[in-house]
C-alpha cells in the first residue's frame, strides 16, 4: 500500500504541466504570476504574458530600447521583430525639435492576444526610458 501511493505521489508529480507564462502586470502594481495558460481573465486584469524560458531575451531586447531612448540613438526608422511568442514592434516619429520612439509589444499566446503600449511619442524619450527602466527594474526583483 505504500508502495503504490509514493508511485502515485512520483507519477503524479511527473505528469504535472509546468508554468509556461509569467505574468507581468503593466502597472506594476501585483507581483509576478506563472501560469500554463493565459485566459481573457489575465487579459483584463492588466497582465501582460511572456512566455517563460524567454523572458530574459524578452528583458534583453527592453533594455536596448531603454538604452535607445536614454541616449537619443534612435537610428532606425522602423522595427518588427519576435522573440519567441512577443513581438516588438517601433516606429521613429520625427518632431520638430527631436525624434521620438513608439513601440508597441504584443503576445500571443495561444487563443489570447494582448498589447501594451511600451514607449509612447507623445511623452520625452528620457521619461519613456525612465519608465521602461523602473518596469524592468519590477521585473528583475520579482522574477523567480
Amino acid at each position: 500500500m505504500k508502495l503504490f501511493l509514493l508511485l502515485t505521489l512520483v507519477l503524479s508529480s511527473v505528469l504535472c504541466n509546468a508554468q509556461k507564462y509569467i505574468l507581468i502586470d503593466k502597472k506594476m502594481r501585483m507581483p509576478l504570476a506563472y501560469t500554463d495558460n493565459v485566459t481573457v481573465v489575465h487579459s483584463y486584469k492588466g497582465y501582460f504574458a511572456v512566455e517563460k524560458i524567454k523572458v530574459k531575451q524578452v528583458l534583453a531586447e527592453i533594455e536596448k530600447i531603454a538604452q535607445k531612448l536614454s541616449t537619443g540613438n534612435i537610428v532606425d526608422d522602423s522595427f518588427n521583430y519576435k522573440v519567441g511568442r512577443t513581438s516588438f514592434v517601433g516606429l521613429k516619429i520625427p518632431l520638430a525639435k527631436d525624434e521620438r520612439y513608439d513601440v508597441v509589444l504584443s503576445t500571443d499566446c495561444g487563443q489570447i492576444k494582448s498589447r501594451m503600449h511600451l514607449s509612447d511619442a507623445k511623452i520625452t524619450n528620457s521619461s519613456n526610458a525612465y519608465y521602461i527602466k523602473t518596469w524592468l527594474k519590477y521585473i528583475r526583483e520579482n522574477l523567480k
